[in-house]
């Protein structure tokens, strides 16, 4: 069985609105988790990497990308672009955006009879523009998720699940910054044969550190095909908290 799950993040990129402050490289010095990691190339201790630039000036500025890489090919990968700024502790602008596509996770089940993969896509959408909450107190900004899982049992492409949703990602007060997608959905028949998931995406600062962020994407899934199959494996691609240099 082989399972696709095709996540499309689609977000904007853009100047601020009227009145914030507008995002720039200036006086930036290059960050990047693993050192000396970019985008062109998977780094040998992790998949994934963190890399931008960081302006530690009045107005603090942090533009960087997260890349997932391919499980297959190095070279490719989904990123999320984040750019934001802060004023002590105060959010005082964000943008994103995201691109590329990577199978982050294929494995087999049964000696090969289940085989399932994950693929991660991100699209940017509109301009991508944060908007400032005075209520909350937070910049926030809107990605469209889509998703699609496909099952294939005994190579044969048996089942398809779409998802789609909206996620926000926020830059809030006390360096609180980052998005949360939980996905959760069923598709098949209960007496028959289907496939359901429960997956988390996820990119947050931990602690209320700017400089401490954790990157997730694990779930699992629900396999089965009355009477022969019925499995929960779990998904698994990144899990780690990692400190950005200063």
């Amino acid at each position: 069985m082989r399972i696709m799950i095709l996540l499309v993040l689609t977000c904007g990129f853009a100047s601020l609105v009227e009145g914030s402050v507008r995002l720039r490289p200036a006086a930036a010095s290059p960050v990047s988790y693993p050192a000396g990691c970019t985008g062109a190339h998977k780094p040998a201790s992790e998949p994934f990497c963190a890399v931008g630039t960081m302006d530690l000036s009045d107005v603090f500025k942090l533009n960087i990308t997260f890349y997932i890489f391919d499980v297959d090919d190095p070279t490719k990968s989904v990123y999320f672009h984040i750019e934001l700024a802060t004023n002590g502790t105060e959010p005082a602008g964000l943008n994103i955006t995201g691109g590329g596509s990577a199978k982050v996770v294929e494995k087999e089940e049964l000696w090969g009879a289940v085989v399932f993969a994950v693929t991660i896509s991100a699209d940017t959408v509109g301009d991508g523009r944060g908007k400032y909450d005075p209520a909350t107190g937070r910049w926030t900004a809107d990605i469209e998720v889509h998703a699609d899982a496909q099952a294939d049992i005994f190579g044969e492409d048996a089942i398809d699940l779409p998802i789609s949703k909206v996620v926000t990602v926020h830059n809030g007060p006390n360096y609180d910054i980052g998005f949360d997608a939980l996905f959760k959905e069923t598709t098949g028949d209960s007496d028959d044969a289907g496939i359901s998931i429960a997956f988390d995406l996820s990119l947050n600062t931990k602690t209320g550190d700017l400089f401490t962020w954790e990157l997730v994407g694990e779930g699992q899934l629900h396999i089965w095909l009355d009477p022969l199959i019925d499995l929960t494996p779990t998904v698994e691609v990144v899990k780690k908290e990692f400190k950005l240099p200063i």
